[in-house]
């Protein structure tokens, strides 16, 4: 997942995560609010099941964004998909 927040210049500073071990999305959703400090926020899953490597090395799998937009990123039209956690139904 990737946090975004403007630095000191102005321009998008980028802070990414890999969590791994959740449960489900609703565990990955609880780990962005707690870890969010008021940061735009963008989440992905992995298209394919790759090994947990050492930091530093890139990651190859290919990213499914699953919530969020990257604001580097022209605004583009698309389909919207809102996501509702089961703690969010009355």
């Amino acid at each position: 997942m990737n946090f975004w927040e403007h630095d000191a210049y102005g321009s998008w500073a980028l802070d990414a995560f890999v969590l791994t071990g959740a449960a489900d999305v609703n565990e990955v959703l609880e780990w962005v609010e707690a870890n969010r400090a008021g940061r735009r926020v963008e989440v992905f899953v992995e298209a394919d099941d790759e090994p947990v490597k050492p930091f530093g090395e890139p990651r190859t799998s290919e990213l499914l964004r699953l919530l969020g937009s990257n604001p580097n990123e022209e605004e583009e039209e698309g389909p919207t998909i809102t996501f509702v956690r089961d703690t969010d139904v009355e």
